[in-house]
């Protein structure tokens, strides 16, 4: 006898006709692009096909297209398979004002910091910022962010080469609830100065996985509100020192040769 689990199996919902454009509009996008009434499609509609575009068909390539389905509502953005330039930044900038989550994690990096600073400057909204490997991003461009944007609470800059001790400074006084600096080359020193200002106090996720990061910078941290933390690859000796707080439920961590 079939079970009502397996007939539920069996009788998949077909895709709505929506979903079945959005795919066909999104696969054949380089075809609209000079055709006027695709950026008069209603937000709703833009937004999917953006989507779309992102996650299934490797992002965008030119400026054009960005163009014509960048829009007001979008809250959040990601362009990690995405070719970036400084148009497409401006675009950003010019175009999602309320922006509250940004990726440019492994995309095509076409910017240069001019237009890097100048969008960030206008981004004032922005809540997640997750930028990997890129040698474009520095102290300075950390105490840039920090200034224009104070709701900043997420913010990954893994394998960011460039971003050291000098960034603690002005995240020390945003209210961070994640921080992903692994791979940096922030030390000892960072841990020490963001440990008793607004941001160690704040801190529930954070990973300095493969910096040189040692127990006497850990130790130093308030231990209060972490949850997780990452130190795979640094030279901790002694964990019994670090002082784990009783809300910490995640450590990822190996012994660093």
């Amino acid at each position: 006898m079939i079970s009502r689990a397996d007939r539920t199996r069996s009788f998949k919902q077909p895709e709505t006709l929506f979903h079945t454009g959005i795919r066909f509009v999104a696969k054949n996008l380089h075809l609209y692009k000079d055709i006027e009434y695709l950026e008069l499609l209603p937000a709703l509609v833009k937004n999917a096909i953006f989507l779309n575009v992102v996650r299934v068909h490797k992002g965008f390539h030119d400026d054009k297209l960005p163009s014509l389905l960048l829009n007001s509502s979008l809250t959040r953005i990601n362009l990690s398979t995405s070719t970036i330039s400084d148009g497409l930044l401006k675009l950003l900038a010019d175009k999602c004002p309320h922006l509250r989550s940004l990726t440019l994690s492994e995309g095509n990096f076409r910017f240069t910091r001019t237009g890097l600073d100048a969008m960030i400057k206008q981004l004032n909204k922005l809540q997640h910022l997750y930028v990997k490997n890129c040698p474009l991003i520095d102290d300075e461009f950390v105490r840039l962010l920090a200034t224009s944007c104070p709701l900043l609470d997420t913010l990954d800059l893994e394998s960011c080469k460039h971003v050291g001790d000098g960034s603690a400074e002005p995240l020390s006084v945003i209210p961070l609830v994640r921080l992903n600096l692994s791979h940096t080359s922030i030390t000892d020193k960072f841990l020490k100065a963001i440990a008793n200002e607004r941001c160690g106090k704040t801190l529930e996720d954070l990973n300095v996985g493969h910096c040189p990061i040692s127990s006497d910078g850990l130790s130093a941290l308030p231990w209060d509100t972490i949850k997780y933390i990452g130190f795979e690859g640094c030279s901790i000796e002694d964990l019994d020192i670090v002082g784990f707080g009783k809300h910490l439920k995640y450590i990822y961590w190996s012994i660093s040769n």
